[in-house]
């Protein structure tokens, strides 16, 4: 009985220690919110990169959009995305609270924006305004 219970804790304490950590590093500035948002979705990452995402109905269904878009490449596409750079084009703080970030990947060039605001919680990245009306 007591070589089971010991063989059980044992059991316990091994598969506690193999857990993998899926928490956010909490984003101390616009650039890394903005980063850490941008590289985890490049991954294929959804559910880092969404940890990275002002929570609300509207961000959620862009989000939505780019996730289904990310997995409707083709294998090589997808691994191409995974491989490529983030080329930070510009940084423009609006106030102490929000901040524009544009930039493209080394793979298709294509220049885009993302808005990161500060919340409680780190710096967020807000989709409405990259689908939206730019500053």
């Amino acid at each position: 009985m007591l070589k089971n219970l010991s063989l059980l804790i044992c059991l316990l304490i091994l598969g506690s220690s193999c857990e993998t950590s899926n928490t956010a590093e909490k984003a101390e500035n616009a650039l890394d919110g903005g980063r850490y948002f941008i590289e985890y979705y490049h991954q294929g990452d959804m559910k880092m990169s969404h940890a990275y995402l002002v929570e609300d109905a509207k961000n959620q269904a862009y989000f939505d959009e780019m996730a289904k878009a990310f997995f409707s490449l083709d294998k090589e596409s997808r691994q191409q995305l995974r491989q490529s750079s983030i080329q930070i084009n510009e940084v423009k703080t609006i106030d102490p609270k929000t901040t524009v970030i544009i930039y493209s990947n080394s793979t298709d060039q294509i220049q885009r924006w993302l808005k990161v605001i500060l919340t409680p919680d780190g710096w967020k990245v807000d989709l409405k305004y990259s689908y939206g009306p730019k500053l």
